[in-house]
């Protein structure tokens, strides 16, 4: 059975995260995927690195994993050969993405307006940080920036403490989304390629996934609602949030649908009499009740473990979770009983658990991530198949043009 995205040939002019994964799923949908790196590499090769100091070349996972399946050439696109090189692999090309900023590409002359007649069927797609206008469009942008702190997130998810400083931004969490966003609008593209033969732009913004995924937030953060952020726990109207148990673990407990959660939870706790309660069984009464109920909630958590409340919560079909580390993710046995975790081998031989992209087609099957290759590694099997000659090759290496690992 053929996959999604098989025939299509993806040129990849991508750093850091954002784009890269995108270009990473349009691979595991099926696409050939071709990246062009400067004889440096991609600096996320060397973020990578920088993480833990046994990571090197040969065991760089943070990379592999947005990286992974993509055949890797190193090009210098600031010379005329490179630039004919590139201008070869759009001939046939049916998509194109970067994440280059637009003043660098018009530089280079590959800005969309540039190249739209040259390619009329390509689907030119671009990771943008703050937009294209306005004071900051031209501004360096990173999820950390773009999407975490100027949505709002980074500073009022925090809790309002007496000790309060915002949330450090996790990495490439917000590069991951803004790569689902511009990888959706790529497919949706191409399916309107099939239809009318043309291609077309597509964008996908830092700041602009942000606020969209921060919908609810900027919403109620606005007149008439005028919801106040930071909040204090005491603000996090119960019975959801976070408890802590008897062994010093935590659970989040989700309030869905209150009216059927509340009542359950009364139940769970032994305590039915509350669940007709005048200062529980409205809303308005539990806004003027809830620091009551909190803390009465948070004793209740403290008479018993973790796993305790886990098997009552399972009892009475609550959306109790146990708060997980990161480092508890990967030995978790429901990520392993849907494969949402594999095992990857390393070439200096050690194995990595890895996250598997959240592609779950029939068609697609069972996507196995693999180690990135080296900066350069398939330059010369990707010049051979454009038609370039062997001692063209040798030729361009010289001059710096082109960087083949050797």
């Amino acid at each position: 059975m053929s996959k999604p995205l098989e025939g299509i040939k993806v040129v990849d002019l991508t750093t850091f995260v954002a784009a890269p994964v995108t270009a990473r799923l349009l691979g595991d949908l099926g696409a050939e995927v071709i990246k062009i790196e400067h004889p440096k590499g991609d600096g996320w090769r060397e973020f990578g690195i920088n993480f833990n100091s046994r990571f090197n070349d040969d065991e760089n996972p943070v990379f592999d994993i947005y990286n992974s399946g993509k055949k890797m050439i190193s090009v210098n696109l600031k010379s005329t050969e490179g630039k004919e090189i590139l201008w070869k692999l759009l001939d046939d090309a049916d998509v194109f993405v970067t994440n280059t900023r637009p003043d660098a590409l018009k530089r280079l002359g590959l800005a969309y307006e540039d190249i739209k007649e040259r390619y009329p069927r390509l689907i030119y797609a671009i990771v943008l940080g703050y937009g294209e206008e306005g004071p900051d469009a031209a501004k360096p942008a990173f999820d950390t920036t773009a999407f975490w702190a100027r949505t709002g997130f980074a500073r009022d998810m925090s809790p309002l403490t007496d000790s309060y400083i915002p949330i450090t931004s996790p990495s490439g969490v917000g590069d991951t989304v803004t790569g689902y966003n511009l990888t959706a609008q790529i497919c949706a593209a191409l399916l309107g390629r099939a239809r009318s033969g043309k291609g077309e732009c597509v964008k996908a913004g830092l700041y602009h996934t942000g606020i969209f995924t921060m919908g609810t937030m900027e919403i109620i953060a606005q007149k008439p609602w005028g919801r106040e952020f930071p909040r204090s726990r005491m603000q996090v109207e119960p019975p959801g949030g976070c408890y802590e148990t008897k062994d010093g673990d935590w659970f989040y407990l989700a309030t869905g649908q209150v009216s059927v959660t509340l009542p359950k939870l009364f139940n769970m706790i032994n305590r039915p009499d509350l669940v007709d309660d005048e200062r529980y069984n409205t809303r308005e009464a539990r806004v003027k009740n809830g620091v009551e109920l909190y803390k009465f909630l948070a004793d209740v958590f403290k008479t018993k473990t973790m796993s305790e409340w886990s098997v009552l919560a399972k009892e009475f079909d609550l959306p109790l979770i146990r708060m997980n580390h990161f480092s508890d993710v990967t030995t978790d046995e429901q990520a392993w009983a849907n494969g949402y975790l594999e095992y990857m081998t390393c070439p200096n031989g050690e194995t990595v658990t890895m996250p598997s992209p959240p592609i779950e087609m029939e068609t697609v099957g069972k996507i196995e991530t693999k180690p990135a290759a080296k900066i350069g590694a398939d330059t010369e099997e990707v010049l051979i198949s454009l038609g370039y000659t062997p001692e063209e090759i040798s030729a361009m290496e010289e001059t710096g043009a082109i960087y083949t690992g050797k």
